[in-house]
Parts: structure tokens; C-alpha cells; sequence
């Protein structure tokens, strides 16, 4: 079984990817991914980890074009590809490989877009009211309420962008999902027993 989870800051979708990939036994791909990313790219895991589902910042996009437009004078130091094409292209491709050999649960970063092909994957998405979502965030980190308020929102928007600009929907369409599961009165362990129920009704897989 596949299951790509696509979340909301403060819904609890990692926490319920987590069960998920503990009851069924499988891999988990969620900031596992950026370690597998940064040793591919041969960048620190800091760098891909400040680039994790954001979408390219103005200093980014300025060195990409300049090296783009003058690559003779770049070609000899051997600056690597770090643009966020190319990490957005290798998370695609490290998602996809994992996916086609074995059995995994996979956290944001598109996933349920790039594996919306694979019959055996159950798409979800993890949401919940914004009131509840800066609630929990404040909970978790003790920050104050009104900063929690701005965090989710932060996150909201790059979520947005990352998948705008990468795979061209709006990553709250409930038609890109399976099941879209609202946590407010919701426990992760019954949203993770509904995800795998929903996974177990899928077909064999067809790749």
C-alpha cells in the first residue's frame, strides 16, 4: 500500500502519517526526504531543508538567472544545480523510485500529484479549521498565539505557491484526494484507521 498525505500546518497530518507507516510496518518518507535529497545533490541538508516545499526566494532566482545567462563563467568553478527546479525534480524522483518497490507512506512535497497514477496509492488530505490549527501549533511550540497565528499562515502560502508553481493546482482541491479528513474533533488514530481502510479497499496495484 502507498499512502501520499498532503497536510495543513497544525492538522496533525504528520502525526497521523506517522501511525500510519508504524501499524502498517512500511517506510516513511517525510523529512527523511531531505537528507535523501541533499545526499543526491551533494548539498547540505541545512540548504535543502530551508527549501523544503518553498518556493524560490528573490536572491535564488537572481543567481539562477545570472548563471543561466552566463554559464561560461561559472562552468569552471563547478557550481552545482542547487535551483529549486532541480530539488523539486529530484524529490519527484526519489518519491517515485521508493514508490515503485515497496510499500510506503509519504508526507507532502506533492506527493499525492506525482503518484496520482499508481492505483494502489490512497491519496488524503489532513485538514483543519485555522482557529484549531494555531491553537495546536501554540501548544506545541509554547510560542505566543498571535506568532503561531503567523506560522500557519506562512506555511499556508508556501504550501500554496510550492504546489501553484510546481504542479499547477491548488493543493486544498479536495478533488486531487481519496479522502480529506478534518481533525478537529478527529483523534490521529482514527484518522490513520480511516486512511487504511480507505487503502485496503483499493485495487491491485497497475504499474
Amino acid at each position: 500500500m502507498i499512502v501520499a498525505i498532503g497536510r495543513e500546518l497544525g492538522s496533525g497530518g504528520r502525526e497521523v502519517g506517522e501511525l500510519i507507516a508504524e501499524r502498517l510496518g512500511v517506510e516513511l518518507l517525510d523529512k527523511q526526504i531531505v537528507d535523501l535529497v541533499a545526499a543526491r545533490l551533494g548539498a547540505p541538508a541545512s540548504y535543502v531543508e530551508a527549501h523544503d516545499e518553498h518556493v524560490e526566494g528573490f536572491v535564488d532566482r537572481l543567481f539562477r538567472v545570472i548563471t543561466s545567462a552566463y554559464p561560461e563563467a561559472y562552468a569552471a568553478e563547478g557550481i552545482p544545480d542547487w535551483s529549486e527546479e532541480r530539488l523539486v525534480e529530484l524529490t519527484g524522483s526519489i518519491i517515485k523510485e521508493h514508490a515503485a518497490t515497496h510499500s510506503l507512506v509519504v508526507i507532502g512535497r506533492g506527493a499525492p500529484l506525482l503518484l496520482r497514477d499508481r492505483r494502489d496509492a490512497v491519496r488524503a488530505f489532513i485538514t483543519a479549521p485555522f482557529d484549531v490549527r494555531v491553537q495546536r501549533v501554540q501548544a506545541r511550540t509554547g510560542c505566543a498565539l498571535d506568532f503561531a497565528a503567523r506560522e500557519v499562515k506562512k506555511s499556508d502560502q508556501h504550501r500554496l505557491a510550492y504546489m501553484r508553481q510546481h504542479y499547477n493546482v491548488d493543493w486544498r482541491d479536495p478533488g486531487l484526494y481519496d479522502i480529506v479528513l478534518n481533525t478537529e474533533h478527529l483523534s490521529p488514530e482514527a484518522a490513520a484507521e480511516m486512511i487504511i481502510a480507505a487503502g485496503n479497499r483499493l485495487p491491485v496495484a497497475s504499474r
